[in-house]
C-alpha cells in the first residue's frame, strides 16, 4: 500500500477568461484556484511528494492519494502532474467557431459510420465496448474519434521498420509514412476550412473537362475518406476542438520517430497528448466543457496512456522498441537480451526445440537479476499510473452524472494494473495475453449502471 503522499497543485492563473473560476472540493481536501482557461493543460513543474495548495492568498498542504491495492514503494521522483503540451492549447489556434445562429443540421452516411464502428471494434476492443455504452446522441461522434485515433495509430504499427536506419529501404519508407501524416494533418485542415460545407461541393464532377488539378484531386480524396466525412459530420454537430485532434496526432507522429523514452516525464507527456486530449474530446461529444472536470480527464487519460505502454510492450520489443524510460532501466542494461527473451517467448516449445540457437539459450536471454530490474522498472510505472487513476477516481464527483460514461476507459486500465500485480509485475507472464472480454464487459456494465468508476 503506497503511504500518504504529500502532493501539490498550482492553477495558473492565465487571465483569459473574465471571471475567476473557483474550483473547491471538499471530500478530498483540495482546493484549486483558477482562473486558467479550460484548454491549458497544468504546466507548473512541482516537487515530487507535495501539492501545493492555493486558496486565496493562503497555501495549505493535504495528502490526497490512497492507494490500496499497489505495493509500498517509495518512488521519490513521481511526479502526479502532467507536463505542459508541446505546443499551447486550444486557445492558441483556431477551433470550431460556437455562434447561436441556426444551422443546417449535419447529414452523415450509416456504411461511413459503420465503418468506422468496425475499425474500432477490430483494432481497439475495449474503446468500441466503451462507445457502445455511450449516450446515443454523442455514440456517432465518439466513434469518428476513435477512428482517427486507430487510423493513425496503424501507420506506425503497420510499418516494416526495425530500427531507424535498419535497411536500405527505411529512408524510402520513412518518407512515405510522412506523407501519410501530412494526408491526414491536411484533411482535418480541410474539415474545418469549411466545417458546413457539403460534401458534394469539393467532389470533381466527371463532366468537368478542366485541366488537370493537383490541388482538386487532393481535395476530392479528403472527402473520399469515411473516417473524414464521419469527422467532419462530429465537427460540425458537437463543435469539437481542432487543437485536441490536433495535438494528439502529432504525438502519433513523435511516436513514430520514437524508439524508446528518455525519462518519465517525456512517457507522461506522450500519455498526456493522447488519451487526455482523447478525453477532451469525448466531454465534447456530450456537450461538457469545464475545467474541474478536465482535469479529472486528465489524471485519467495519463492514466489510461501508462497503463495502454505497459500493455504494448512485449509487441514493440518485436519491432525492437522498448517503452521502459532509459532513466529506470542502469545504463548498461542489455536490450539485446530483452528483446531476445521477449521473442523467444512467443514461439512454441516444439520450434524451440529445433531451433539451433537452443544451445545458447541461457546466454541470450536475461538472467534473475536482469528480469529483476525490468518487474522494478514496470512497478515503478505502475505506481505512477495507479496514482493518477485514483486521482481520477476521488474527484470524479465533479463529473456531471450524464458524463460518467466518458471515464469508462479507466475500467479496463484499472482492470490490467490487477492483473500486472498479480503477475507480480512480471510482464512476459503469459497470463496477462489473455482476452477476459466479459470480465471487462461486466466491470463497465456496473460502472454505467451506478455512474461510479
Amino acid at each position: 500500500m503506497i503511504g500518504h503522499r504529500r502532493l501539490a497543485l498550482i492553477a495558473p492563473a492565465t487571465g483569459s477568461r473574465s471571471i475567476a473560476r473557483m474550483c473547491r472540493i471538499w471530500n478530498n481536501n483540495i482546493v484549486f484556484s483558477s482562473e486558467c482557461h479550460r484548454h491549458r493543460s497544468l504546466s507548473s513543474r512541482l516537487p515530487s511528494t507535495q501539492y501545493s495548495c492555493r486558496n486565496r492568498n493562503s497555501t495549505r498542504t493535504v495528502p490526497i492519494i490512497r492507494a490500496s491495492n499497489i505495493k509500498n514503494y517509495h518512488y521519490q521522483t513521481i511526479r502526479l502532474l502532467p507536463i505542459s503540451s508541446r505546443r499551447c492549447f486550444a486557445s492558441e489556434t483556431s477551433s470550431y467557431t460556437r455562434d447561436t445562429k441556426k444551422k443546417k443540421q449535419a447529414i452523415m452516411s450509416t456504411k461511413d459510420f459503420q465503418y468506422c464502428v468496425e475499425l474500432v471494434q477490430g483494432r481497439d476492443r475495449e474503446s468500441y465496448l466503451c462507445g457502445l455504452l455511450m449516450p446515443y446522441d454523442a455514440r456517432k461522434s465518439y466513434f469518428a474519434i476513435r477512428a482517427w485515433n486507430v487510423e493513425l495509430a496503424s501507420i506506425k504499427d503497420g510499418s516494416t521498420l526495425k530500427k531507424s536506419g535498419g535497411g536500405a529501404d527505411s529512408g524510402g519508407s520513412n518518407v512515405a509514412l510522412q506523407v501519410r501524416f501530412q494526408w491526414w494533418y491536411d484533411a482535418l485542415n480541410k474539415i474545418y476550412d469549411n466545417p458546413q460545407q457539403e460534401q458534394n461541393d469539393n467532389i470533381i464532377n466527371e463532366n468537368d473537362y478542366s485541366p488537370f488539378s493537383v490541388s482538386n484531386t487532393l481535395a476530392a480524396s479528403y472527402l473520399k475518406n469515411p473516417i473524414v466525412r464521419v469527422l467532419k459530420y462530429a465537427v460540425h454537430e458537437k463543435k469539437l476542438t481542432q487543437r485536441f485532434i490536433e495535438r494528439l496526432s502529432e504525438a502519433r507522429e513523435v511516436d513514430f520517430r520514437s524508439q524508446q523514452p528518455e525519462t518519465m516525464t517525456e512517457m507522461i507527456e506522450y500519455a498526456d497528448n493522447i488519451f487526455s486530449s482523447l478525453l477532451y474530446l469525448t466531454l465534447e461529444t456530450v456537450d461538457v466543457r469545464d475545467e474541474s472536470v478536465d482535469i479529472v480527464a486528465q489524471h485519467a487519460g495519463i492514466g489510461i496512456g501508462l497503463v495502454t505502454a505497459l500493455r504494448g510492450i512485449r509487441m514493440r520489443l518485436i519491432r525492437g522498441e522498448c517503452l521502459i524510460p532509459k532513466e529506470l532501466l542502469p545504463p548498461d542494461f542489455s536490450y539485446d537480451k530483452l528483446i531476445y527473451t521477449n521473442n523467444s517467448s512467443f514461439v512454441d516449445d516444439e520450434d524451440k526445440g529445433n531451433s539451433i540457437e537452443r544451445t545458447h539459450e541461457k546466454e541470450n536471454e536475461m538472467n534473475k537479476e536482469e528480469r529483476q530490474l525490468m518487474k522494478d522498472a514496470v512497478e515503478k510505472i505502475c505506481i505512477l499510473g495507479y496514482s493518477h487513476l485514483s486521482q481520477a477516481q476521488d474527484l470524479q464527483s465533479d463529473v456531471p452524472n450524464h458524463a460518467r460514461t466518458c471515464s469508462l476507459p479507466v475500467i479496463p486500465a484499472m482492470h490490467y494494473l490487477s492483473k500486472l500485480e498479480k503477475a507480480d509485475y512480471d510482464i512476459f507472464d503469459d497470463k496477462l495475453l489473455e482476452h477476459d472480454n466479459m470480465t471487462i464487459l461486466a466491470l463497465l456494465g456496473r460502472t454505467w449502471l451506478t455512474g461510479v468508476f
